[in-house]
C-alpha cells in the first residue's frame, strides 16, 4: 500500500469565523432610587440590588432607604433591579480604597512605614506598631493615629480607606509606596495599586439636578442606563424636588420621573405652589405626580415599577396605571374623599384609593403631569422610541452600505416596521376604527402604524453631502384604555 501526502483543504482555502455587529437597546426597566441616606464613597455613587437581603444590607430598618426598598421588594409584578444612587450633599475627600490586607503577616511589624502625598504633599507615615493588632479595626485606628492631621483612616468592606482631610475637586492622594525608613507595609496593607487599591481624588457637590446627572454619567461610562427615577422621601414638598423634576423631563424619551407629595395642598383648588400642581402647569411629560398621605411610604415608586415590569416582547402584555394595586401600602384616607379626589384627578395627581365594602385598592388616574400623556402612554412609547433606534442603528451595522436607493430605503422601512409590528402585538398601538362616510359601511380602519418616507426625488445635495438618509416619518395609534363607564339599566315590565 502507498501511502500519498496530501495537503490540507485550508491551504488554498481559509475560512475565518465572525459574528455580524449589532446594537443592543438600552435597559428601559432599572428604577434609580436617589437618596443622600446610604454611605457610598463618590466613586462608587450607584449599586444595583435584586434580592431584598442584599438591598437590606446597605440600610436600617425603619429608615427612608429600608422603606424604599420595601416597596419595591413588596411588588408581585416588579423589574428585577433596583440602582440605589447617592445624592452627595457636602464636599467630599479624596480617598484610597485598599485591596485585601495581610493579617498573617501585620503582628510582626513594630515600626510599620510607607509613603503617601495627600493634598499635594508627599508624606512619610511611619512609627506604627502593629504587633498587639488582632484585626482590621486596630490595624485602621493604629494607621489613623499615624496618619495625624493629613487624613483619616477606617475599614470599609474589609479593607483600608485612607480620607484626605482636604475636601471638593483640589483635594488629591496617591497609592502608598515604600517609606525611606522603617518597615514597608504599604503592600502589606494592600494600598499599593499592584494590590488592587484604588485612588480617587475630591469631588465638589452640586445641587440636586447637578447630583442627578452625575448619577446619569456615572451609570453610562458603567454599561448601564437608568430609565426610571424616584427620591427619597426627604425630599418631597421641597425646591429640590421640583429642580428633580424639571431636570428629569428635560432627558425627554430618556427619562420617566416618578415623584410624590404629602402636602394636602395637592388637592386644594386654590394652591398654586404644590409642586404636584407646578409639573402640570408646566405640562411635564416625562414625570408624574402621586398623593399620599402617609410620609413613611413610597407609593411613586410602586407605582413605576408596574409600568417598568412590562415584557414588551410579549402579546397583549401593556398595562394601564389605573386599577393597579400598590402591593403592601394602604389606601389615603381623605377629609372629603370624592371632592378631594376630583380636585386630585383636575390636577392631574395619581393617588391610591379604595372602594366602598371592597378590600380592593387601587391607583387613580394613572396620568402624566402634562395633558397630553397617561403615563402607560408615556413608557410605551419610550420603550418604542428605544427600540426603534437600535434597529434602524443596526441596519447600518449589518450592511456594508445603505445606498440612496429604493433597496436601500426598504432596508429602513423593514426595521421599523418590525419594531411598529411588535408594539401592535403587546398592545401599546392598534387599529383604529373611524367614521368614513365615503365607504359603504360608513367606517374605515386606520392602521397601528403608517410608515412613509421621503421619495428619492426629493433627497437634496446637502442630504447626500452629509450622507443623511431619507426621513421616515411614523405614525401610530395609541391603544389607549376604558378607566370609567356609564351603564344605562331599563326597567320593563
Amino acid at each position: 500500500m502507498t501511502t500519498q501526502n496530501k495537503l490540507p483543504i485550508s491551504v488554498d482555502v481559509s475560512v475565518s469565523l465572525s459574528k455580524a455587529q449589532s446594537a443592543v437597546g438600552a435597559d428601559m426597566t432599572i428604577i434609580a432610587f436617589c437618596t443622600n441616606n446610604v454611605d457610598f464613597l463618590h466613586g462608587e455613587r450607584v449599586q444595583l440590588f435584586s434580592t431584598q437581603s442584599a438591598f437590606n444590607e446597605i440600610c436600617t430598618a425603619g429608615d427612608s432607604v429600608w422603606w424604599a426598598g420595601n416597596a419595591f421588594f413588596s411588588k408581585a409584578k416588579r423589574p428585577n433591579t433596583i440602582a440605589v444612587c447617592k445624592i452627595f450633599e457636602s464636599n467630599q475627600p479624596a480617598y484610597l480604597l485598599g485591596g485585601t490586607v495581610a493579617l498573617s503577616g501585620i503582628s510582626s511589624v513594630a515600626d510599620g512605614a510607607f509613603k503617601i502625598t495627600i493634598d499635594g504633599t508627599e508624606r512619610e507615615i511611619s512609627d506604627m506598631d502593629f504587633s498587639s493588632a488582632t484585626g482590621l479595626s486596630d490595624i485602621a485606628s493604629i494607621v489613623n493615629t499615624a496618619l495625624s492631621t493629613y487624613g483619616s483612616c477606617s475599614v470599609r468592606d474589609d479593607v483600608l480607606c485612607i480620607k484626605s482631610a482636604a475636601t471638593g475637586s483640589t483635594a488629591t492622594i496617591s497609592f502608598a509606596s515604600a517609606p525611606e525608613s522603617g518597615t514597608d507595609v504599604s503592600s502589606i496593607l494592600g494600598l499599593t495599586e499592584a494590590d488592587g487599591a484604588m485612588a480617587m481624588d475630591g469631588y465638589t457637590s452640586g445641587n440636586i439636578a447637578q447630583e442627578l446627572q452625575k448619577i446619569a454619567d456615572y451609570v453610562v461610562s458603567s454599561g448601564k442606563f437608568l430609565y426610571g427615577w424616584v427620591l427619597d422621601r426627604e425630599y418631597r414638598d421641597t425646591e429640590a424636588q421640583a429642580l428633580a423634576a424639571q431636570w428629569v423631563n428635560s432627558r425627554g424619551f430618556d427619562a420617566c420621573g416618578a415623584f410624590c407629595t404629602n402636602n394636602a395642598n395637592a388637592y386644594n383648588p386654590q394652591n398654586t405652589t404644590n409642586n404636584g400642581y407646578i409639573a402640570t402647569t408646566n405640562g411635564y411629560t416625562a414625570v408624574n405626580f402621586t398623593y399620599d398621605d402617609n410620609s413613611q411610604v413610597y407609593p411613586e415608586l410602586s407605582y413605576l415599577a408596574n409600568f417598568l415590569a412590562v415584557n414588551y416582547s410579549g402579546t397583549n402584555t401593556t398595562i394601564s396605571g389605573k386599577f393597579k394595586d400598590a402591593d403592601g401600602i394602604a389606601a389615603v384616607n381623605f377629609p372629603n374623599i370624592e371632592t378631594n379626589v376630583a380636585a386630585l384627578e383636575g390636577r392631574r395627581i395619581n393617588t391610591l384609593t379604595g372602594i366602598v365594602g371592597q378590600t380592593i385598592k387601587y391607583f387613580r388616574e394613572g396620568v402624566q403631569s402634562s395633558s397630553l400623556w397617561t403615563t402607560d402612554g408615556w413608557v410605551n412609547v419610550c420603550n418604542f422610541i428605544n427600540d426603534l433606534r437600535i434597529e434602524i442603528l443596526n441596519v447600518f451595522l449589518r450592511n456594508n452600505k445603505v445606498a440612496y436607493t429604493v433597496n436601500g430605503q426598504n432596508l429602513l422601512i423593514a426595521a421599523a416596521s418590525k419594531v411598529c409590528n411588535k408594539y401592535k402585538t403587546n398592545g401599546s398601538f392598534a387599529d383604529r376604527i373611524e367614521e368614513d362616510k365615503s365607504t359603504d359601511s360608513g367606517y374605515s380602519i386606520v392602521p397601528a402604524c403608517q410608515i412613509e418616507i421621503q421619495d428619492l426625488g426629493a433627497t437634496t445635495a446637502a442630504q447626500r453631502a452629509a450622507h443623511i438618509g431619507t426621513p421616515l416619518t411614523i405614525t401610530v395609534n395609541d391603544s389607549g384604555w376604558m378607566g370609567s363607564i356609564a351603564i344605562n339599566v331599563n326597567v320593563t315590565d
